[in-house]
């Protein structure tokens, strides 16, 4: 079904006017189907949600108004009660607005998550402890690759693996201040030198480890290869072992940095309806299905500050924590995201998880205004 992009042709202030007023629905929600991939479904009205405020949210998102959103599901209550998947264009690094092929984006649908990866990563290293393979956060970066012992110093050895999945690690990193369109970007950089691991760990200290957070997928790279050094499997691998096939995940597809390393810190591919199952997991204090995957610990050290992002919330390891204002209410939630608009969202006060996927890799980006708007009133 192609969705229309409304056309709007008025001066800016009636533009952000018009986002003010709610569209009018013209569709029913009704229950996900079941499709024995694990998820007990219903309807929304039988948790409590209001069918009407999701149904404004998917009417401005058919007219326009919200654009590039791919799929919007909900999980209350332990159920998969909301699931609406439009179609757009999937990501390709080459294509114009990173726009590759055109695609009706449905259940079977895997979509590329970008830096939700991240929180992926830093869930196996959690089970990696778990497993004694890791003894815990304090242990030193350097100690699992002795054969870099060269580019190590007296500032570096500080760093810990707590460092890395907080983004406090201190080394220079530039990932910010230049597009991924631009080769000098260091995350860029991976994908083109001969050695990653050596470009990472070759990167001075500028600041003291712990006391700067700064965004460096390239620590996240250093968690997955640390990963492989503890438990001597690839992360793919261990990740399949260990946390896709207890969550029954059988349709992802990893990047590869080159033909050796994965790319740890963005770009796997999964369905929507699995990015729901991870964050259900993490909601549900690591059990999937009464099955433990990941200790309660973790999760709880995972999802709490460890941080300040200067007034925007805080980081965890590698997952974002912040409150979310609708109306007089205020509710707290930690999230994966990823640029274009993925997002896996946790409420655990509501006990609530609302995943997105989309195409937003240039301009406005809409998915906290739809949460805003029209999700947490349907809620709460």
């Amino acid at each position: 079904m192609k969705r229309k992009v409304l056309k709007v042709l008025l001066p800016v202030v009636l533009a952000c006017a018009i986002l003010l007023v709610s569209c009018a629905p013209a569709h029913t929600s009704s229950a996900p189907v079941r499709t024995g991939d694990g998820w007990q479904t219903a309807s929304l009205s039988e948790v409590g949600i209001s069918e009407e405020k999701i149904d404004q949210a998917v009417a401005c998102i058919d007219d326009g108004t919200y654009q590039n959103i791919h799929s919007i599901l909900i999980v209350k209550d332990g159920k998969l009660v909301f699931e609406e998947y439009f179609d757009g264009y999937a990501f390709d690094y080459n294509g114009d607005a990173y726009r590759g092929e055109f695609t009706e984006f449905d259940v079977d649908t895997t979509h590329n998550l970008a830096s939700v990866t991240k929180s992926f990563i830093s869930a196996l290293v959690g089970i990696a402890i778990d497993q004694g393979l890791i003894e815990g956060v304090d242990e030193r970066a350097f100690a699992f690759f002795p054969e870099y012992a060269s580019l190590n110093d007296e500032k570096k050895d500080k760093i810990a693996l707590y460092h890395l999945l907080t983004m406090t690690s201190g080394l220079e990193w530039n990932e910010m201040a230049l597009s991924y369109g631009d080769t000098r970007n260091d995350l860029i950089q991976l994908f083109i030198v001969s050695d990653p691991k050596e470009y990472i760990l070759s990167k001075p200290v500028v600041s003291e480890p712990g006391t700067e957070w700064y965004y460096n997928g390239g620590g996240t790279n250093l968690l997955g290869e640390i990963i492989r050094e503890a438990s001597g499997l690839r992360i793919d691998h261990f990740a399949q072992k260990y946390l896709f096939a207890p969550l029954g995940i059988t349709d992802y597809e990893w990047d590869y940095i080159n033909s050796d390393m994965v790319h740890a810190s963005g770009n796997l591919r999964l369905r929507p309806r699995d990015m729901a199952k991870f964050g259900y997991l993490f909601l549900n204090q690591g059990v999937w299905r009464g099955e433990r995957i990941v200790s309660e610990e973790w999760v709880e050290e995972s999802t709490k500050g460890h941080a300040s992002l200067s007034g925007t919330g805080e980081y965890g390891y590698q997952w974002w924590l912040k409150t979310y204002r609708s109306g007089s209410t205020s509710v707290d939630s930690f999230y994966a995201t990823g640029w274009g608009g993925q997002r896996i969202i946790v409420f655990p006060s509501l006990n609530l998880v609302v995943v997105f996927t989309g195409g937003n890799y240039v301009g406005r980006e809409p998915v906290d205004e739809i949460v805003v708007r029209y999700i947490l009133p349907a809620v709460q």
